[in-house]
């Protein structure tokens, strides 16, 4: 009889215990559910980013373009194979001093490049001045190294143009924020200059991240122009000092004697 009694107590308290667990069970299985939306975020934020920099990040980009077609340009070009090779101021050497005016020229043909073609000039003047010679000479390697830097130029202007366009994004982004903030007055949320904050940083920091590897290739190729230069210089000179120079001289009168 007793625990007749007893009997809807019992099963009242097995009701209160398995309601938490059924609770805590539904809570559970309602987590991995909601928790993807919590936790997600882009798959590439980088390039969520630069698609936030608009049309500032475009011109950007086409920007960069450019200035790595012309680096690569460059590199490619500004060799000493294009400039001085090695070895052929010796071999027009020993062509002249053997009379072969005919294989010199066709090995300066041959051999393209600024030496080669200082050679062409300086055979086709042969019979001017030492002095004429010399200025020949120096005309025709001194405007071909011109050319050299000249296009390099274009990597200096990308280098000068993309933080001025870094810090026009910069600008519009603030102008843009500050905009915000005044359309939201009073009860506004400060987060809402967050869009335009960060469009104003991406555009800065593209900018530089442009513009620094451009001036230093800029400068490595101004620097290894000069370079090369000095050797054409040298190798010319020596070329014309003794096909023109005294020793030259005295050695057709020692001949003629």
């Amino acid at each position: 009889m007793v625990s007749l009694c007893l009997l809807p107590l019992t099963l009242q308290a097995q009701e209160t215990v398995e309601a938490p667990a059924a609770t805590s069970s539904q809570s559970e299985e309602a987590l991995p559910a909601g928790a993807p939306e919590a936790v997600s975020s882009p798959a590439n934020p980088l390039l969520e980013k630069l698609r936030g920099s608009g049309k500032t990040g475009i011109a950007l980009f086409l920007i960069s373009v450019i200035g790595f077609s012309f680096a690569f340009e460059r590199i490619v070009n500004l060799r000493r194979t294009h400039i001085c090779p090695q070895g052929l101021a010796a071999e027009a050497d020993a062509r002249w001093k053997a009379g072969d005016i005919g294989g010199l020229k066709k090995l300066a043909s041959e051999r393209n490049s600024t030496l080669g073609r200082v050679i062409l000039a300086i055979v086709d003047h042969r019979n001017a001045s030492h002095a004429d010679v010399s200025a020949i000479a120096g005309d025709v390697a001194s405007r071909e190294m011109r050319h050299h830097l000249l296009r390099a130029y274009p990597l200096a202007v990308v280098a000068t143009i993309s933080p001025l366009l870094g810090l026009f994004g910069t600008v519009y982004g603030m102008i843009g924020a500050f905009e915000s903030v005044a359309l939201a007055g009073e009860m506004g949320d400060p987060s809402i200059m967050a869009g335009d904050i960060s469009y104003a940083l991406i555009t800065t920091a593209l900018g530089l991240v442009i513009a620094v590897p451009a001036l230093a290739v800029y400068h490595f190729l101004r620097i290894r122009t000069r370079l090369l230069s000095l050797s054409l210089e040298e190798q010319s000179s020596h070329l014309i000092s003794r096909w023109f120079g005294p020793e030259a001289a005295g050695q057709t009168k020692a001949g003629e004697s």
